[in-house]
């Protein structure tokens, strides 16, 4: 997953390189992941610290190898994300970099965990595994033949993107976002001042049972045939990739791969809980 979002963005030279760029960035992952008072700043070699700073090190190489690339033989019309960076020429190399890094690391391992949780929830529903497989041998045609992929593919992959849906309802990646007030807001009876640091959950809210009926049961037609009003209010609840000005720049990727993928293994798989 983390390779389709890489090839998709920057092109298939830095593609070529996911395994050892993966690495890179999983022993970051861990670090950061791990205590607190382990990240404490300080200068001493042979830690976990400096070794995570030496793999930065080497990422920022691996970019700037492709920048390079990019300046001496362009395309023409951008064909990628960071190519269209470097054309445009308003970005500083350093600030190109962090936002090439930025992109690659949130699809890092946010797909493929939602992934792991669609397996999962689709497994232990029953008669899902075999509705998936029907509507994508319908849609989307023989595994072997490979089958035409457009827009009007995806939109009739309904089964698919309800579980995907679904899932991402009950199972965000992201648990806890933060967010700092850019104005003063009032909420019922408690008012925020601008600069507070807020912490949301998608987790709750996907959960909220006066947003969704039910809400800890796994319904993938839980979004079909919906009225205007609940369409609103269900898009207004659903927040796994955040909202407004802030929210997360892969949304649409992470949504068509996760329902091609999982439409594409329900036609490879016969899947069971054990």
């Amino acid at each position: 997953v983390h390779e389709v979002v890489v090839r998709a963005l920057f092109g298939e030279r830095l593609a070529q390189r996911a395994a050892e760029r993966g690495g890179l960035f999983q022993r970051s992952q861990d670090y950061s992941a791990g205590p607190a008072f382990k990240q404490i700043p300080h200068p001493f070699p042979g830690t976990a610290r400096s070794r995570v700073k030496a793999d930065r090190r080497a990422l920022d190489a691996i970019i700037d190898a492709e920048m390079a690339h990019k300046r001496q033989a362009p395309s023409g019309d951008p064909l990628d994300v960071l190519e269209a960076l470097v054309v445009d020429g308003s970005l500083s190399d350093s600030e190109i970099r962090d936002q090439v890094l930025t992109l690659i690391g949130a699809g890092f391992d946010t797909t493929a965990a939602a992934l792991a949780w669609m397996l999962w929830c689709a497994t232990l529903a029953p008669g899902v595994w075999g509705q998936l497989r029907a509507e994508a041998d319908e849609v989307l045609g023989p595994v072997a033949g490979g089958g035409t992929l457009d827009h009007s593919a995806l939109a009739a992959l309904r089964t698919a993107d309800g579980v995907m849906r679904e899932t991402l309802r009950l199972h965000p990646p992201g648990v806890v976002s933060p967010r700092e007030a850019a104005t003063d807001i009032t909420l019922g009876e408690h008012t925020i001042r601008k600069g507070t640091l807020i912490l949301w959950s998608a987790y709750l809210v996907g959960r909220d049972p006066e947003a969704w009926p039910d809400p800890l049961r796994f319904d993938p037609d839980r979004f079909r045939d919906l009225t205007p009003e609940q369409r609103k209010d269900a898009n207004a609840a659903w927040v796994p990739f955040g909202g407004g000005t802030r929210n997360c720049i892969g949304f649409a990727l992470a949504q068509m791969e996760l329902t091609l993928i999982i439409a594409r293994l329900a036609q490879r798989l016969d899947v069971a809980a054990t």
